[in-house]
């Protein structure tokens, strides 16, 4: 594949020949947009996964879509610029190093990419999450996830380690990924042997007293992307187990690195309003309009904002249009476009169902939606 071929082949991507997405259920995944895994480790070892990993590369040399890669399509879908949120787009650009001769055939997998998830280890219990990511919400619904053999796993470590001097990227998650010991270890051989890889960090931020997060400050390309959705009590509220205080004074220290920060915000029910907020404050505190990453919760259903009645929906829209109409550009732009065309796509509304649902998470854990998200609850009441 030469290069002219890469950029214009709107259906390719280079993740199934160079990299994997892990979660610590055991799937193995292209990456976090697919919709389906190619393989778990609970059932087969992780090179196996890999070398079957064929269909999609077929496809998508053929100029079809690759399996289970609608999320990028969709996202990617009537627009010009590379001001894109895909993941599709974002890692054409990171493995643009990689030999392209690579791509020639289904069979080739030469390992430069991570997107590791070792546990569900979290000291969070946001609204919108659940057990598979978080141990807090396992404690809370008393789940015992079943997980692949200790066995499997220190293969996939393996794996992973004898490639880390040719690794172009690093995605840590979770879950925490400040709180989970396998990043220190990997963190350290990284020192070792590739110091200059593009470490991308998505954490709540809660903790930078922690030896993960000491050992990510030595090294000189990383992107923090961090979760934020709301500000002050709504914040508390949904990102369960936080402290809005602390969450401030950890920007402050981040913001000293010389690192790139990007924030990972989610559109849904609750802050149907103030997401856009949220977004304002974090400008003023000088972020760029290219930091912004925003879209829709797709799931859980309770929480999808296609929920709202039709005359709060409508006010979304409007803000929407508004924000869209003054040409704010960058990543913050392509995400305002994603919002409004989602939200305009009908769906079976059910605010009772939803209401219901966030009622019994109050219940168990003692708090009160209904004072938190006053305005919220009083036009719902309104429309009925």
């Amino acid at each position: 594949m030469n290069s002219k071929e890469y950029l214009t082949n709107k259906s390719f991507c280079p993740i199934p020949w160079t990299g994997f997405m892990y979660n610590s259920n055991g799937d193995v995944m292209n990456c976090i947009r697919s919709q389906t895994a190619i393989g778990n480790l609970k059932d087969s070892p992780l090179t196996s996964i890999l070398e079957s990993n064929t269909q999609t590369k077929e496809n998508m040399l053929a100029r079809k879509g690759g399996i289970g890669c609608y999320g990028c399509y969709s996202l990617e879908f009537d627009k010009k610029s590379f001001d894109i949120i895909s993941d599709r787009v974002f890692y054409l650009k990171e493995l643009k190093e990689v030999n392209k001769d690579l791509y020639d055939n289904v069979n080739n997998f030469d390992l430069h990419q991570i997107d590791i998830r070792w546990s569900n280890v979290c000291n969070f219990g946001c609204i919108y999450c659940g057990p598979e990511y978080s141990s807090k919400w396992a404690a809370e619904l008393d789940v015992v996830s079943i997980k692949p053999s200790d066995e499997r796993v220190a293969e996939l470590k393996e794996y992973i380690f004898n490639n880390a001097h040719q690794l172009k990227h690093v995605y840590m998650a979770g879950g925490e990924p400040l709180l989970m010991k396998e990043n220190l270890e990997l963190l350290a051989l990284l020192k070792q042997v590739n110091l200059n890889v593009n470490l991308r960090i998505n954490t709540n931020l809660s903790k930078v007293d922690t030896r993960v997060f000491e050992a990510i400050c030595e090294f000189p390309n990383v992107h923090w992307t961090i979760s934020i959705d709301e500000l002050e009590h709504e914040f508390e509220y949904v990102r369960y187990g936080s402290c809005w205080q602390d969450f401030l004074d950890n920007l402050d220290i981040i913001k000293e690195l010389n690192h790139k920060i990007s924030f990972n915000m989610l559109h849904h029910l609750l802050n149907y309003m103030s997401i856009f907020e949220c977004i304002r404050y974090l400008q003023k505190l000088g972020f760029h309009n290219n930091s912004f990453v925003v879209g829709p919760i797709t799931s859980p259903n309770y929480l999808n904002i296609r929920h709202l009645p039709s005359h709060m929906l409508y006010t979304v829209e409007q803000e929407l249009e508004n924000w869209i109409s003054q040409k704010p550009g960058y990543l913050l732009e392509n995400s305002l476009r994603n919002m409004l065309q989602y939200i305009k796509t009908p769906m079976v509304k059910n605010i009772d169902y939803c209401l219901e649902e966030i009622a019994k998470i109050d219940r168990r854990r003692g708090l009160d939606s209904k004072q938190v998200f006053k305005e919220f609850y009083s036009l719902i009441e309104e429309g009925k």
